[in-house]
């Protein structure tokens, strides 16, 4: 049951680094994106960058860990 549970953490780990890059990607362009009335402002995307890049590497140090 150990394993089962690395393995969704590090599926999860790839979701948040994707996510992260995704933010930067929109931080470097300067775009916005505006989900069901949310503007993903460059002031969001900063706060979201270091968010999920802080959840992707907890959940890869926890996934990886032997």
């Amino acid at each position: 049951m150990l394993n089962r549970k690395k393995e969704i953490a590090k599926f999860f780990s790839g979701f948040e680094v994707f996510h992260t890059i995704f933010h930067g990607y929109l931080l470097i362009t300067g775009a916005e994106v505006s989900v069901l009335g949310v503007a993903a402002t460059p002031g969001w995307n900063l706060t979201g960058i270091i968010l999920n890049g802080t959840i992707a590497i907890a959940l890869g140090i926890y996934a990886w860990k032997a």
